[in-house]
This record gives C-alpha cells, structure tokens and sequence, in this order.
C-alpha cells in the first residue's frame, strides 16, 4: 500500500470511527449498561489504533528523532492505560470510577508525557535562546489560565465548600495542562515554520484543540455532577488521540526547506513574536473590565508583564547574537564560494557539471584539456559524444541511477575531440536542491596507463618475460584443470640441445634471441588452442589437448623437430639446436600433474643419453 493512500485511509478511518461511536451513544443511551460496557471498548479501541501508528511512526524514524516519537506512544499508551482501568472500574468491578484515581494518574501522564514530547522537539532546534523563550511563553500562559481559574473556579468553590482541594486541584490539571501543550506546540510551529513538518503540527494542534474542549466541558460537567459514562464528550477524547496517532501515519523524514518568501517569514515572525502578549492583553483588559482594587487579577497581570519584559529583553540579546552571527556566516560563505571556485578550477582531475539533459554546464581547465577542447566549445554539448559507443549502455545505465539521487563510480571508454582514445574513472554525484534534482557533478581521471600497467603486471604474473609464452604457474594451473576433464592428453618436455655451448660460445644476447626464435616457431607447429610454455633456462612444455591415439603425438612431435632443426637466422648468422623430447600420456603413465611432468622430464633425459634430437615416450622400467 503506498503512503498516499494509507494516509487517506487512516483519516477516512477517523471519521468513520467517530461517526459510530456517536451513532451508538445516541441509539443506546436509555440502556447503561450497554452504553458503559460498548463505550468503553470504543475508546479502548481507538487508543489501540493511535498507539499502533505512533509505535510505527517510532520504529521506521531515524535516531536524532526516534525519542519524540517514543514520548508520544508513551504519551497515547498513557491514555490506554487510563481507559482500561476505567472499564475495569466499571464494567468488571461494578462500581462508580473513584476520582481523583488510578485513571487520573494516566490521564495527567500523558499530558506529561505529550509536554516532554514537545520540549524534546523544541530543543532539538539546538538554540538555547529558542528553548528559553519556549519556557517563558509557558509560564506567561499558566500564569494567565491560573489566574482565570482561580477567580472563576477554584476560589468560588472553595469558598462555597462544596468541594475539597484535592479533586478540585485534580480536575482543574486537565484543562490547565492542556493548555500548556497548546503554548508548547504553538512555540514548536513557529520554530519549524521553515521546515516541512507543518502537517504534523496541524494534526497535533487539532488533537490538542479538541483535548482541551474536552477537557473543560467534562470540568464543567463534574462541577455539576452531570457526568456519566458514555456522556457525549467521550468520543471527542478519543478522537484527540487519534489525530495525534495520524501524526504517525503522516511523519516526515526530510527537513527540506519550503520555498517561501522572505514576506512570509516576516509575518512569522512578528505573529509569533505578539502572541504571548496576546494572553497578558486579555488579562489586562478583563482587569480593566472589572475595575476592582488589587486582587489576585492584578498580581497576576503583574507578574505577567514582568515575565514578557524579561522574555523581551532575550529577544532583543537574541536579535542583536542573529545580527551578529548573520555577518559572520556571510563572511563564511564568502570565502566557501573563493575555496569552491579554487578547488574546481585547479583540481587536477577533470572537474564538470551537467544539466539533467546530459549537457556541459560548466567545466574545469583539467577537463579541458582531457577532452582536447575549449571550455567555452564544451558548454552545452552532451557527453555522451565523448563516450565510444561500445560503452553506450554501461553510461546510460549509471546516469539512470543517478537520476535517482545516487552517486556513481565507474570506467568508461573515451575519445577526444582529436580521436585519441583512452579509459576513465567516473564519478558522478546529484545535485539535489531542496530535495530535487537539478544537475549532476562529475570528475573524471584518466587511467589509461594504469589500465596497461595492470594488464602488463598480470600478463607477466603468468607470462614468459621474454619470450611471452606461458610461464610454469600458468602450465601447472592448465595441467590441474586438464586433470579434472577426465580427458586425454599428452606433455610434451623439450630441452635445447647444446644450448650452453652457444650461449658459452656466442653470448647471451645470441642465446635469448634463440629461445626467442624457437618460440616463435613453436607457435607455428601447434593450433592455437595448443599451450606451449617455457619453465625456465631452455626447457619448454607443450600441452596437447584432444589426442586420439599415439600416433597423432608422434606426428606433431616428428613436425617440432624437423622445424627446430633447421637454422635460425640471428644476427645475420646461422645458428643450430635439435630439441631432445619427452612425453607422457594421461592418464596412462599418470594421472597426477607433477608425477606426469617427471615422467616427461625422464623420457627427455632418455633421449638426451640416446643421442639426442629424437622424442620418445615414456617407458616405465
């Protein structure tokens, strides 16, 4: 199910679920039983349903913000507790819910739980003076709601003693702290206001907006003793609840900026920098309104404006820090322009950007000159004219996922403008701005004679130096994987006769010019597929694969020697050498490598104390 509709689902989900409960209270109101006992399974049920999307919400965030999600689910678990010993009190025990109770002590956790949620929040701004105002704009508006509470609830009732303290003081935490959370998630918008987290501040404000209205209304009700278990209000709890767990559904993992102007932010700011006065103002006017002598409104208000000019003198420490810290990040940025343009223009690797089209939007000097061409002709030619055809695929097939906002590292063929040809390391990187796409960096390094040294390095890893036949390594690894073919074949050892007198005699120079040409004839007498490796001094080793019989290896060893007999031009001089052959068949002398080339290298020795020149087989004795 993808987002956008699992979204739509969880709030068609809401409304639907609130539609019955109401629907319910309404049919079954005349019957209490069942109103209790259904009524408190809905709001069971709705709590379950939160916590299930908050405890979603914390396991899929990462870990800067798993702890704001935990306070919730601990916040909306809270509720469920409540909510359970409430159906325990009244639907199992059978008697009336004691209040102040077990499910007060949850109830005000969650307020608890939701304040430190949106404390967690709000310092995870990192600015000390954004969390100092937060706290200061909490306090004004406690101060505010106690005062009113006071004068209208608390006061009145405890003068007409009808209640005691206790419960009163319990009843009147609900609406007080909920007002609380309100101030909190107030102060959180307006430091986020840049930031896309908007749609799930709306959804707690909502959920905070209907906690309070009920809240209060269930105050007034236990004021009167109009409450009962499936009153009207119950189902608006819940419903707070359930905008807080959507918060899950809807979270958001980026922190992109929104493209918004700088009007806008100023209207920010000075709303939010008003609102806080706006609560000490209906304080004031309300006092005017009433137009008694000092009271407890009037201390109220007065410690009211003292908290907002001490909250005024941080705003104006604060501007004049931002004023400073503005001048200095300018500066900052000035010299992060100067050290880019360095780094790019005399990075010494090919340094370019691209447009989402493939086309040079700009280019070093280094890339430049890679690509034999002028800075100015490359701007807006596509690079892939560049890029030989064979690896066509390879480059479309990196550039898709950088589309995808992935960086990439590959070699690449190349042609320059000239027609040289060379091989490239590629790294392309996306340019993201506000989360999109915009362009793509790149830097290529030629590493063309890197490519040939490591071709050269593992050309000699198996390779004769001089004369660039197969050395013993490769024979042996070629000898262990004929083995396991279960195929026949012969090894041919051949050994140069009179080889030390002519490098004695002649010079070494005349020697390695002889096992060259004797290579090269070797070459000649076998196919292609036929391995011929020298071991090292004058011994070489052939492999013949795919033998029929005896008389086949006969034949090409009577061909080797009839070749290697005849002169070898070197220096403008004749120079003699028969070979001396041994062969081994596997797997009828042996069928292990090295036991089959001792077995050659012994029928070689027979021939050399026969007279030389000849071949012959190996003859166990």
């Amino acid at each position: 199910m993808n987002i956008r509709k699992k979204k739509q689902l969880s709030i068609l989900f809401i409304f639907i679920y609130t539609g019955l409960y109401y629907i319910f209270l309404i049919t079954w109101k005349s019957n209490e039983g069942v109103l209790s006992l259904v009524g408190n399974f809905l709001s069971l049920f709705g709590c379950f349903i939160a916590a299930i999307w908050l405890y979603t919400a914390t396991k899929e965030s990462e870990k800067t913000e798993r702890n704001f999600w935990l306070l919730l689910l601990l916040g909306t678990s809270s509720t469920f507790i409540a909510e359970f010993f409430w159906h325990f009190y009244e639907n199992i025990l059978k008697i009336d819910v004691p209040f102040p109770g077990l499910p007060d002590l949850f109830y005000l956790l969650q307020i608890v739980f939701y304040f430190v949620a949106i404390t967690y929040k709000l310092s995870g701004t990192k600015r000390k003076y954004h969390f100092t105002k937060f706290i200061f704009d909490l306090v004004i508006v406690m101060t505010v709601a106690s005062t009113f509470s006071w004068h209208f609830l608390i006061h009145p009732t405890i003068a007409a003693g009808d209640v005691s303290l206790f419960p009163l003081v319990v009843s009147l935490a609900y609406p007080i702290g909920d007002l609380v959370l309100l101030a909190g998630i107030i102060s959180v918008y307006f430091q986020n206001q840049l930031v896309k987290e908007n749609k799930l501040l709306y959804l707690l404000f909502i959920g905070l907006l209907i906690q309070i209205f009920a809240d209060s209304y269930f105050l007034y009700l236990i004021s009167i003793d109009g409450y009962s278990s499936g009153s009207l209000i119950d189902p608006l709890f819940i419903l707070a609840i359930l905008f807080v767990g959507l918060t899950g559904v809807f979270k958001k993992t980026e922190t992109t900026l929104n493209q918004t102007d700088e009007r806008a932010i100023h209207k920010t700011g000075v709303f939010r920098l008003i609102l806080p006065y706006l609560t000490v103002t209906f304080l004031f006017v309300f006092m005017i309104y009433r137009n008694t002598n000092t009271d407890i409104v009037t201390i109220g208000s007065a410690i009211s404006i003292l908290l907002v000019m001490i909250r005024q003198i941080f705003i104006v420490s604060e501007n004049q820090q931002l004023l400073q810290q503005l001048h200095k990040k300018k500066e900052q940025l000035e010299i992060g322009k100067k050290r880019y343009k360095s780094l790019y223009e005399y990075h010494p690797d090919a340094v370019y950007s691209l447009d989402l089209k493939g086309r040079f939007e700009s280019v070093n000097s280094a890339c430049a000159k890679l690509l034999a061409s002028d800075k100015e002709e490359l701007i807006g030619i596509s690079s892939s004219n560049f890029i030989l055809e064979k690896d066509h695929k390879k480059a479309y097939a990196h550039m898709e996922v950088v589309m995808r906002g992935q960086a990439q590292n590959y070699e690449i063929s190349l042609r320059d403008s000239v027609g040289q040809t060379y091989i490239a390391n590629i790294t392309n990187i996306p340019i993201l701005v506000r989360g999109k796409l915009v362009g793509i960096y790149g830097i290529a390094k030629d590493i063309t004679e890197n490519k040939q040294n490591e071709e050269k390095i593992q050309f000699l890893a198996y390779h004769d130096a001089l004369t660039g036949l197969a050395n013993r390594r490769l024979l042996e690894d070629s000898l262990v994987s004929a083995t396991t073919q279960n195929e026949p074949f012969a090894i041919m050892f051949i050994d140069l006769d009179n080889f030390k007198k002519i490098n004695d005699t002649l010079g070494h120079d005349v020697g390695d010019k002889l096992l060259v040409s004797i290579s090269e004839k070797l070459r000649k007498c076998v196919n292609k597929d036929t391995l011929v490796a020298r071991n090292g001094g004058d011994e070489f080793t052939i492999l013949l694969k795919g033998i029929s019989n005896r008389e086949e290896v006969s034949q090409i060893a009577n061909d080797l020697i009839n070749t290697l007999i005849q002169p070898h031009v070197i220096n403008d001089d004749n120079v003699l050498s028969s070979p001396s052959i041994g062969i081994a068949l596997y797997p009828f002398d042996d069928t292990n490598p090295s036991g089959l080339m001792n077995k050659a290298d012994l029928a070689m020795y027979q021939v050399k104390s026969e007279g030389k020149g000849k071949y012959k087989f190996y003859v166990e004795k």
